[in-house]
C-alpha cells in the first residue's frame, strides 16, 4: 500500500538523523542538528561528508538495515558512496518486503533494539492519522527515525496525503513566518516549553501534536492563549508503541481503538487477530476500562526534548571524574527555555572550584554522555552544605 511505503526522500531524512544518532550512541560522536540536517542524497559517507571511518560506516549500515528488518542485506560502505545510495538500496528492500521495524531506546549505549511487526506500526499510524483529519501539512520538529518520530512526522501524514516540512533548524520566527493556516506542527513538551514563549505569532486553526513526558495545564493555556487551536498528546513508548492520546491536560488519556486494559497491564489487538500485552513504562492510575492518567516512569528517567535520560546514572559518570567527591543531578524546568539539568557538585578535599575545574568536568561530560545527558550548569556546593 502506497500509504504504508516510503519516498526516497522520507528515508534520506531517516537516515540522516539515524546516522547522527548511531554516531553518538556508539562511537561518542556527537553532531549538531545544524550539522546533520545539512546532510542530504549527495552526501558522501566518507571525505568530505559525513567523515565517518569504515568502522562507523559499517556500524551504521548495519543500524539502517536492522531498522527496516533487513538485517541480513547489504549497503554499500565505501567512502564515496552516498546517504541517497543507501536510500536508493533500501526503497527497493523496503518495496520489496517490509514486515518488521527496530528502534533503538532513548539510552545509554548497550541497551537492545526493541522491534515491532510492521504490521502493528502501521496499525499505530493509522490512530495517529485518525486524530489528523482536516490538517494541509505537518510541521515537523522532531527526529523520524524513533518510532514516535516515524509514526507522527512519516507513516501518519502519508496516509493523510500531506505534505512534511522538517523545521528542525529553524528560528521561532522562522516558524511563526512558515505556519500557515490548517497545519500541524509536531514536536516535545521541552521545544513546546521553548515556543510557547518565543513564537512571534500563530495564525488560525494550528493544531499541534506533542508526545514525550505528559503536557502541564500551564503550559497548555500558554499555547492556546499564543493561538493555537487543539493540542493533541500521544503516549506511548519505543517499547510499546502508540498507546493512547488526549486532547485536553485536563483529561485523562484515552486507549487507541486498537488497545484493550486487562488488569494493569495494556493489551495490543494486532492484525490478523493476535493479541500482545505489555505493561505501560510508566506508572498507569486507570479512570474506568479505556482512560488513564499517568505518574512517574518506572525506571526513573527524565525527558529533554524527547529523549530519555537518567539523571542517577549520569551523576555517578560524572563522579568518576578524578576532582569530583560527590555529584547529584537534577531537572530544570523555566518558563521560555528548553529543559536543562543542573550538576550539583562537590569537589575532592584540597581543591577550589574555578572555571578550569568546570571546563576539565565539562569536557569529561562532552567525551562520556550524549547531548541531552549533559548538565548545563555545574552548581559546587561547599561540602559543609552537603
Amino acid at each position: 500500500m502506497q500509504s504504508f511505503s516510503f519516498s526516497k526522500d522520507q528515508l534520506v531524512t531517516i537516515l540522516t538523523a539515524m546516522i547522527a544518532d548511531e554516531l553518538a550512541r556508539r562511537h561518542q560522536r556527537y553532531l549538531e542538528s545544524l550539522v546533520h540536517s545539512g546532510w542530504g542524497a549527495d552526501t558522501k559517507l566518507g571525505t568530505g561528508g559525513v567523515e565517518m571511518t569504515e568502522e562507523q560506516r559499517g556500524d551504521c549500515a548495519a543500524r539502517a538495515r536492522e531498522f527496516f528488518g533487513h538485517d541480513q542485506a547489504s549497503l554499500p560502505t565505501e567512502p564515496d558512496s552516498t546517504i541517497g545510495d543507501w536510500a536508493d538500496a533500501l526503497l527497493e528492500m523496503t518495496r520489496d518486503e517490509l514486515v518488521q521495524f527496530s528502534f533503538y531506546p532513548t539510552t545509554q549505549t548497550g541497551e537492545a533494539a526493541t522491534s515491532h511487526a510492521a504490521d502493528d506500526i502501521f496499525q499505530d499510524a493509522a490512530g495517529v492519522a485518525s486524530l489528523l483529519a482536516g490538517r494541509r501539512r505537518t510541521i515537523s520538529m522532531v527526529p523520524p527515525h524513533s518510532l514516535l518520530g516515524l509514526v507522527s512526522v512519516v507513516l501518519a501524514p502519508n496516509l493523510q496525503r500531506i505534505p512534511v516540512i522538517d523545521a528542525r533548524t529553524k528560528t521561532p520566527e522562522e516558524v511563526s513566518d512558515l505556519l500557515t493556516f490548517g497545519d500541524l506542527v509536531v514536536a516535545t513538551p521541552t521545544l513546546w516549553r521553548y515556543l510557547a514563549a518565543t513564537l512571534p505569532e500563530i495564525p488560525g486553526n494550528v493544531v499541534a501534536l506533542s508526545y514525550g513526558e505528559a503536557l502541564t495545564m500551564d503550559l497548555a493555556q500558554k499555547l492556546r492563549q499564543r493561538g493555537l487551536g487543539a493540542l493533541r498528546e500521544l503516549y506511548g513508548s519505543t517499547e510499546s508503541g502508540v498507546v493512547g492520546w488526549r486532547d485536553s491536560q485536563s483529561e485523562p488519556f484515552t486507549l487507541f481503538d486498537h488497545w484493550d486494559r486487562d488488569g494493569e497491564a495494556i493489551v495490543r489487538q494486532r492484525p490478523g487477530g493476535r493479541s500482545l500485552r505489555l505493561i505501560p513504562m510508566d506508572e498507569v492510575e486507570w479512570e474506568g476500562k479505556r482512560a488513564f492518567r499517568l505518574g512517574e516512569r518506572r525506571d526513573g528517567a527524565v525527558q529533554i526534548g524527547a529523549v530519555n535520560v537518567f539523571p542517577s546514572q549520569i551523576a555517578e559518570i560524572i563522579t568518576e571524574q578524578p576532582a569530583v567527591q560527590k555529584c547529584e543531578v537534577r531537572l530544570s524546568r523555566r518558563p521560555g527555555a528548553l529543559d536543562r539539568l543542573i550538576a550539583d557538585i562537590i569537589v575532592m578535599p584540597g581543591l577550589e572550584p574555578d572555571q578550569d575545574l568546570a571546563w576539565s568536568i565539562d569536557e569529561w561530560c562532552r567525551e562520556r554522555l550524549r547531548p541531552a545527558e549533559r548538565p548545563r550548569i555545574y552548581h559546587f556546593v561547599p561540602a559543609s552544605e552537603a
